[in-house]
């Protein structure tokens, strides 16, 4: 039996916020406390729990979270950053605000949590990694 990822743990500044912002750009079902934890349940099994950083909100760094998206999906979340003005880029830098990007024949979008510490890329074609 391969391996199979089950879920990952991000740290940020407001789990049930940044777990809240995640749910609802993927018109995911709503986020549910486990524990310490803040979880949001993907389509294909994975659970992201996110966590209150244990540690001073000044030395949490960024993470990062990558979703394959449909077409329609990828529609739908671009529509939901703007209608809330939340802030995107094209780029992980975060260099090219309101824009998207073209990559390998898709398209992609970044979007930072509210806490500042959670920047979320959406693709709809997938990088070929080796």
């Amino acid at each position: 039996m391969p391996n199979e990822l089950n879920h990952l743990i991000v740290h940020c500044r407001d789990r049930r916020e940044s777990a809240a912002f995640l749910a609802e750009l993927m018109d995911a079902p709503t986020p549910c406390d486990w524990g310490l934890f803040t979880q949001v349940d993907t389509s294909n099994s994975v659970g992201i729990d996110f966590a209150d950083a244990l540690v001073p909100p000044d030395r949490i760094n960024e993470s990062h979270l990558a979703f394959l998206v449909t077409d329609d999906e990828f529609d739908s979340i671009l529509r939901r950053l703007r209608e809330k003005s939340i802030r995107f880029w094209s780029d992980p830098q975060k260099t090219h605000e309101g824009e998207i990007n073209h990559l390998f024949g898709g398209r992609g979008v970044y979007a930072l949590d509210p806490g500042g510490t959670v920047l979320t890329e959406f693709i709809t074609a997938p990088y070929p990694y080796c």
